[in-house]
């Protein structure tokens, strides 16, 4: 992604940073402040966000996927647990300083957006965040997943490939059981 040329405004985004290292918080809170980003909030410790993230609601949460007590993966799975919070749609970027391909479904399968690698480069940031803001991915709330659409592919299926939402594209091959995107806009025009 080719960073824009234009000047952003994100002055009123309020991220949650959680880390447990101060000089990490320090530093991600630096590159925020480079963006126009200064109210971004930070916090020690899993917990901490917990209480803040029942009472507040953030633009997007960054947070270490290593850290004592609670990791960062409980977290995410904690923050799209619960269908009535304010936060449980919010986009959830992951940092770690390890980055095996484990780490990074595991983040994914607790619901984040992206995984980050650490040390953080202000360009990766701002790509992650300017693509989380122009991104119309689909949210899926299931029981055995929740968070953002994780298919990137829309390649047609090898032979031999059963499609697993056959179910649902039979919905929507019935006219009088689906409206078009378009037909659903123009509801609300």
């Amino acid at each position: 992604m080719s960073l824009p040329s234009t000047r952003l405004g994100l002055g009123a985004v309020e991220p949650l940073l959680v880390d447990d290292n101060g000089q990490s918080l320090e530093i991600i809170t630096a590159i925020l402040m480079g963006f126009g980003i200064n109210k971004a909030t930070k916090c020690g410790s899993a917990a901490e966000a917990r209480d803040l993230l029942s009472s507040r609601i953030f633009d997007v949460v960054i947070i270490d996927c290593e850290m004592p007590g609670e990791d960062g993966f409980s977290l995410a799975q904690h923050i799209r647990s619960n269908p009535q919070s304010a936060n449980f749609t919010v986009p959830i970027l992951m940092m770690s300083a390890v980055t095996p391909k484990s780490k990074i479904e595991a983040a994914r399968d607790n619901g984040a957006n992206f995984t980050i690698a650490k040390p953080v480069s202000p360009t990766t940031l701002l790509e992650r965040m300017l693509w989380l803001a122009q991104s119309n991915r689909m949210f899926i709330s299931d029981p055995g997943y929740t968070g953002p659409d994780r298919r990137f592919h829309t390649a047609p299926l090898q032979d031999g490939v059963s499609e697993r939402r056959d179910a649902d594209l039979a919905l929507t091959a019935k006219p009088e059981r689906a409206l078009s995107q378009n037909e659903i806009d123009g509801l609300f025009t």
